[in-house]
């Protein structure tokens, strides 16, 4: 609930609710959930056990999913759209961000089509082969509340604890300390910058992207391996990027204007 609403109070754009959703992301953090180490991120993502998950859903025959699951979209080792075709990957652009020695860079195939194929995966490791789902789902993890804290403090000017918060999470992602030592010497706008850039990077594929788009007030631009809009620029005003109220619910609700 803390880290809602810490997305709130981020979201509104001002130094008081900075400083908010700063303080209970902060809170959450000294909960005491453990970071993600680097053989978890490449795990699989696929247990409500895994320490880093603060929220998730424990999944079971009895939830009757298959075909039309999250898993059916996105791993292709079960038995749905993204092993018959429908591939979903990461954009090239972001993954060319990621760092040659960084263990998310190894959460992406190159030979098929960027598809998360060592993030997110059924551990029988078999192309189609989790028919009904069993594996779990993952809400929100304390790497999130990290990365909020980090995002929340550079743009207050608090360089010194969003360094100290990026360098937690980094450290579990290189292996060698020189890798990500470039972070101490940023400042400023250079700062937040890489806080975001490492947001897109740690929850690829998690649906946290979109709100960071909105509240940072971002402009996207597509790679070239998208099969639609491939190479377009979208701004975070984008009428697109916004579903529309329902009728029923706009002529039925009388504190819609």
């Amino acid at each position: 609930a803390k880290g809602l609403l810490a997305y709130v109070y981020a979201s509104k754009d001002d130094s008081a609710s900075n400083l908010l959703a700063k303080s209970l992301a902060d809170q959450v953090i000294a909960a005491g959930y453990p970071l993600m180490t680097s053989p978890e991120v490449v795990g699989g993502f696929n247990s409500v056990s895994t320490p880093g998950w603060m929220w998730g859903f424990d999944i079971t025959l009895a939830n009757g999913l298959d075909l039309v699951s999250w898993w059916g979209q996105m791993d292709v080792f079960t038995y749905s759209y993204q092993w018959a075709g429908d591939k979903k990957g990461i954009d090239e652009g972001l993954y060319a961000k990621i760092k040659a020695n960084d263990i998310r860079k190894t959460q992406f195939d190159v030979a098929n089509g960027l598809q998360p194929r060592n993030k997110f995966y059924n551990a029988g490791r078999v192309i189609g082969g989790q028919r009904n789902i069993e594996d779990d789902y993952v809400y929100m993890r304390v790497a999130e509340m990290y990365l909020l804290s980090a995002e929340m403090a550079a743009k207050e000017g608090q360089d010194g604890a969003a360094k100290s918060l990026l360098n937690q999470l980094l450290s579990n992602r290189f292996s060698d300390a020189s890798d990500y030592a470039y972070v101490d010497g940023l400042s400023g706008n250079a700062l937040l910058d890489e806080v975001i850039l490492q947001t897109r990077i740690e929850l690829w594929g998690e649906g946290k992207s979109y709100l960071s788009m909105k509240r940072n007030k971002q402009i996207m631009s597509r790679g070239a391996n998208h099969v639609f809009h491939a190479g377009l620029t979208i701004p975070y005003s984008d009428a697109r990027l916004t579903f529309e109220i329902p009728r029923a619910e706009i002529q039925n609700n009388p504190f819609i204007n």
